[in-house]
């Protein structure tokens, strides 16, 4: 018979104190404590950079820090003197002696525009310097004639009157034109174009702008102009102008 106090044969012994055996942990080996480097690896070294290239990347950093501030000096500068453009007015036009040919070519046209402007300086702290003046007359874009007027400066806040006188003596036009010039007198009015290129310099105690080149276009002024009159005027008022540096 079999002893009822023996264990099975085949199964673990039952535990002693009531509490199961804990699992037999493996040994794991010990890491290695010794490093061994791979002398075959080829090992890189940057080079430093020729003192040519070295030279030219100061330069380059030197020469944006200078734009910058002179950006920066230009940029307060603008901000304290606020520069503006002048303004020109056309105040009356008056036309004379006109004669214009097309019986046989060439065509030719001649006549005398005188023009009176009113010219501003709306600077507070700028004066102006007008070193250079020349006054053309267009007809639908097709040139006529042109004069120089005398140089003239403006303190600040302040208005001048100038005159410019534009003589055509047989100057020559295209037929076309001639034709165009016709139909506008039948109708009683003709528009011309009166522009001026100006060298200006703007100045403000020891601070001095360079010259610029100022454009003044007052485009379509309308002339009253009957089919067989040689005179005519400005119709309409005074015209403001655009100005351009």
């Amino acid at each position: 018979m079999t002893d009822p106090t023996r264990p099975a044969t085949g199964y673990p012994a039952p535990p002693t104190n009531g509490y199961p055996q804990p699992p037999h942990q493996q040994q794991q080996p010990p890491p290695s404590s010794y490093y061994y480097p791979n002398y075959n690896q080829q090992q890189y070294y940057l080079e430093p950079p020729p003192p040519r290239a070295v030279f030219f990347r100061r330069f380059m950093s030197a020469l944006v820090a200078t734009f910058i501030i002179i950006g920066v000096i230009l940029f307060i500068i603008w901000l304290i003197l606020r520069p503006r453009v002048p303004i020109f007015t056309v105040d009356s036009i008056s036309l004379s002696s006109l004669n214009l040919s097309s019986t046989a070519p060439p065509s030719e046209i001649s006549a005398t525009w005188t023009v009176h402007f009113t010219v501003s300086n709306p600077n507070s702290k700028l004066h102006v310097y007008y070193d250079q003046i020349i006054a053309r007359i267009y007809y639908k874009s097709s040139f006529i004639t042109q004069n120089q007027l005398p140089p003239f400066d403006q303190p600040t806040k302040n208005q001048t009157a100038v005159t410019a006188i534009l003589v055509a003596s047989s100057a020559y036009i295209p037929p076309d034109i001639v034709k165009d010039f016709n139909g506008d007198r039948s109708k009683g009015s003709v528009k011309f174009d009166v522009q001026m290129i100006a060298l200006v310099r703007f100045k403000s105690g020891g601070w001095r702008a360079r010259t610029r080149y100022l454009r003044v276009l007052c485009d379509d002024l309308p002339l009253s102009v009957t089919s067989n009159a040689s005179n005519g005027t400005l119709s309409g008022g005074s015209r403001r102008c655009a100005s351009l540096i």
